[in-house]
Order: C-alpha cells, then sequence, then structure tokens
C-alpha cells in the first residue's frame, strides 16, 4: 500500500473516531444506573417527604471560597454561592418544594414532621471562616423535651463542610438535592445531571428520565446531586442511600446524620484531596486526562491566560514528537522521490498481485523506506485530541477562560473564526507535505471542509489546540524540507 493512500486512511480513521466520539457525547451521559429496587438486606425504607417552606432567621457564612446561608429552622442550607465561578448551588425548585440541602428527618413520619419546622437557636448570627476552621452550632428542643443538636463546620480553603446532626434514640436522615443545575449546564446536552453514587465497586450515575419512583443503594462511599460542573454530596464510611423522583426532579437522602460534605465546583485538586475524583466523567480516557489536566494546571501557575497554556502545551507536544515527525517527513519525500518507479512497477505487475506486492517491498528495502513510518506520529495524537476533548468539556478549571476573540474556551465559539482558521490550517499544511497521489490533495482539502463544520462544535480550546498543531506541523514540514533539499544540494 502506498505511503500517501495510508495517510488518506489514517486521516479518515481520525475523522471516524471523532464522529464516533461526538455521537457518544450528544448522546449518552455516561454510565448511568436505572430505576431498581432496595438491595437485599439494605437498610433503606421508602420514606416520606415533609415539606416545609419556612427560613426563619438565617446565619450568614463568609469563607475565601464561598458564601452561605443556614436557616435557623432545621439548620437546613437555603443559599451556597461559589464566588470564583458565581454560582448558585441551592436550585430553585429547592424553595418551591421546602426541601433543601442538609435538612434533617428521621425514618419517623411524625419525628420528620416536628424536625421540619423546629426552629433552632445558633451560637453566632455571623461565620466567618478566614485561616482556621469555624463551627456552627444550633440547638432546639421538641415537644417531647429532646434537645435536637446540630453543628457544621467550615474550612478557609476547601469547599468541605462536616455536618453532625444529634437526637437521641432516633435514626437520622440527612437530605442532597433537589437536583442541582448551575448556570449554562441545564442547557446542554453534554454531561450528566441528577444523583451520582460511587460503591466500593464502581461509580453509578442516573438518569432522572429513567427513574420512576425510588432507587436505593446500601453501600455508598459518597453520594450527592451533580451537573456538568458542580457537585452537591456527602461522604461517610459505607451508607444507605435513596434517590426519588419529585415532581419531575431527584432528591437523594443519605441515612446518616453526620459525616462530611463537599460543595463546590469539581476541580481536580480539591476532589483529589476528598477521595471523589470520580465525579469529573473524563470517560474511556481518563487514564490520559487527568495527567494532562493536572499538567495543565502546572503551567497555569506560570502562564496566566489558558489560550497560551494550551499553545505551550501544544508546543511541548509537538517538541516530543518531532524525532518521529522528522523521519516521517523523511519517509513521505523519499515516497515522492520512488513515486515514478512505483507506477512502473504498477504497470508491469498489475495483473499478479503477489509480484506486485514483492516488487513493491523490494524497492521500500531499497529505498530505505518504511511505509509505516509516516503513520505513527498521528496515531499517538488520537488518544491525545480525545483525552484534552474530555477536559476542555469536563473541566470547571477551564469554564469562562478567555483568548483574544474567545470570551470562553470551554464552549464553541460564536464568531466561527478559529473554526475557519483552523480548516485553513489543516489546508496549508497538507500543501507542505509531500505527496505522492494527485488525488490526496483534493481528499485533505475536502477533509479540511468537514472538519471546519465539525469542530465548529466543539469547545474552542479544542480547536485552538488543533489549530495550534496543524500551524507547528506546517512550520516543521517546511523547516525539514528546506533542511534535506540543502543536504541533497
Amino acid at each position: 500500500m502506498e505511503k500517501s493512500r495510508l495517510n488518506s486512511l489514517i486521516q479518515a480513521a481520525l475523522l471516524a473516531l471523532i464522529i464516533a466520539l461526538g455521537f457518544q457525547l450528544l448522546f449518552s451521559s455516561g454510565k448511568e444506573k436505572r430505576e431498581g429496587k432496595p438491595s437485599k438486606g439494605s437498610e433503606v425504607t421508602k420514606t416520606v417527604n415533609v415539606p416545609s417552606r419556612e427560613i426563619g432567621d438565617t446565619v450568614k457564612v463568609e469563607t475565601p471560597l464561598y458564601t452561605a446561608e443556614i436557616s435557623t429552622v432545621n439548620g437546613k442550607l437555603t443559599k451556597l454561592t461559589v464566588k470564583k465561578y458565581r454560582a448558585q448551588l441551592v436550585s430553585e425548585f429547592a424553595k418551591r418544594l421546602g426541601i433543601y440541602p442538609f435538612m434533617t428527618v428521621s425514618t419517623d413520619k411524625a419525628l420528620s414532621q416536628e424536625l421540619a419546622t423546629l426552629r433552632l437557636i445558633p451560637d453566632k448570627r455571623v461565620v466567618n471562616v478566614k485561616d482556621k476552621p469555624v463551627s456552627l452550632k444550633l440547638e432546639g428542643k421538641l415537644p417531647d423535651g429532646r434537645i435536637f443538636r446540630k453543628t457544621f463546620t467550615f474550612y478557609p480553603d476547601s469547599y468541605r463542610i462536616d455536618f453532625k446532626a444529634e437526637l437521641k434514640g432516633a435514626d437520622l436522615i440527612t437530605v442532597i438535592g433537589p437536583d442541582i443545575k448551575v448556570n449554562e449546564a441545564h442547557s446542554s446536552r453534554m454531561g450528566h445531571i441528577g444523583p451520582v453514587v460511587e460503591t466500593d465497586k464502581d461509580i453509578l450515575r442516573v438518569d432522572p428520565k429513567e427513574l420512576n419512583n425510588f432507587l436505593t443503594f446500601s453501600n455508598a462511599k459518597w453520594a450527592g446531586e451533580e451537573d456538568k460542573y458542580f457537585i452537591l454530596a456527602v461522604k461517610d464510611s459505607e451508607f444507605p442511600v435513596m434517590v426519588e423522583k419529585v415532581e419531575g426532579h431527584t432528591l437523594l437522602k443519605a441515612f446518616i446524620g453526620s459525616g462530611t460534605a463537599f460543595c463546590g465546583p469539581k476541580e481536580i485538586k480539591q476532589l483529589e484531596s476528598f477521595g471523589m475524583d470520580k465525579a469529573i466523567d473524563f470517560g474511556v480516557f481518563g487514564f490520559l486526562a487527568k495527567p494532562l489536566l493536572k499538567f495543565f494546571l502546572f503551567l497555569h501557575r506560570f502562564i496566566p491566560n489558558w489560550g497560551l497554556v494550551i499553545i505551550a502545551l501544544t508546543i511541548i507536544i509537538k517538541v516530543l514528537l518531532h524525532p518521529l515527525t522528522h523521519k516521517s517527513f523523511e519517509s513521505m519525500k523519499k515516497m515522492q522521490e520512488i513515486a515514478p518507479k512505483l507506477e512502473e512497477i504498477k504497470k508491469k505487475y498489475g495483473k499478479d498481485p503477489q509480484k506486485l506486492n514483492e516488487e513493491v517491498m523490494k524497492l521500500y528495502r531499497e529505498a530505505g523506506v518504511n511505509p509505516m513510518g509516516g503513520c505513527l506520529p498521528m496515531l499517538l495524537q488520537i488518544p491525545v485530541f480525545f483525552a484534552l476533548y474530555e477536559i476542555f468539556l469536563n473541566a470547571v478549571e477551564l469554564k469562562g477562560a478567555s483568548f483574544l476573540w474567545v470570551s470562553d474556551l470551554s464552549v464553541p465559539d460564536p464568531t466561527y473564526l478559529m473554526p475557519i482558521l483552523m480548516g485553513a490550517s489543516m489546508i496549508l499544511q497538507q500543501k507542505l507535505t509531500p505527496t505522492t497521489n494527485p488525488q490526496q490533495e483534493k481528499i485533505f482539502i475536502a477533509m479540511a471542509v468537514i472538519f471546519t463544520f465539525m469542530f465548529a462544535t466543539f469547545p474552542a480550546g479544542l480547536v485552538l489546540y488543533w489549530l495550534t498543531n496543524n500551524v507547528i506541523t506546517a512550520i516543521q514540514n517546511l523547516i525539514i524540507n528546506r533542511t534535506l533539499q540543502r543536504k541533497a544540494g
């Protein structure tokens, strides 16, 4: 097989893989669990919701990362705003429904009704968290004389919140949700929105559309409600969880009164310190996407603009692959030189495939050509491309990152200028690439047009990577070509 045809096949394979990936991301929300029944031996039983729209007074919480408000009725969370992303994690539906995150209820319906409206006395009205953890304690008395206590601990450098509810002789439940939908995430077809649970065996994402009643898990490590970029979850040593559907929304109940919560953006560093890094769904290329994202963050410490970080990463990858790229170009150049001889062999042995193959391979050996030599650099970039796709699609760190005229690299370029430049760069790269097949140039131009339309729907950061990659490859080809010409005299 001719080297030029091999290159065409590799490009076509890359295109097919990109289409397959796009189809999967458009019509699949990841690994999801359908509605089921309680596991054998599960401690979970169906509970009755007791809404309470009473807020009473609120305790204001101020930390370097977020602001929050805790109601003195039941000690529930009525607001939590992430400062960096200006994101509100408590949904509007929570207010309409009267069920809020961190609401404490019980397996006993009568006790749940009492707890839902119980007014508590806080030990402080304002919580300022600066350089060390600060606790908030609330306390109230039930009609039977028992004391209900609730304690929150807030941290200055983390989205972690410790919570502890105490009531003698009661089995308590902590409510998480209703579902969170922050900013534009609810309108995106990408990513999962709804309950997510990690067990000792797997991580399961529940599709709200497929949940008709309720679903239970008996061995959760952590569980919560998520959207594309944010999560509100609780963590403890294995505990039972129930997910139910309420008026088209999902509600998660953790059968624990005390534990640790994570309420914030899915930043990889924060999640890893919390043991919740699987909350970011990088798909099958997670093994490569995670280290690449960490390298991105490392570069961002020295390069403040994310667009320049993408360009720097592309340059680093191209430098690492340069020896292979050089050999690939040399191989294509030799193929171009022996093209007339290949045509002669085809004409001479066209009716004898076995003899044709023998003579072609003989010519390759004599010319020192490896017909597969030019494929490796392109093949190595395929997993990198998909890993970067997952990063640009899911990494909240890149949300709102601007570069030149693009206001957000995590979404498609609304001006379509960058995809157009990317398509033009593909044509430029082809013009500077040796070819033995006159039809190959037309094929690549057609592919450049297809790629332009396809990349118009991709995150702008990924388009910037591919544009930079094409420009650098074109420059490499130009330099290598001139170097070979000088060597040839």
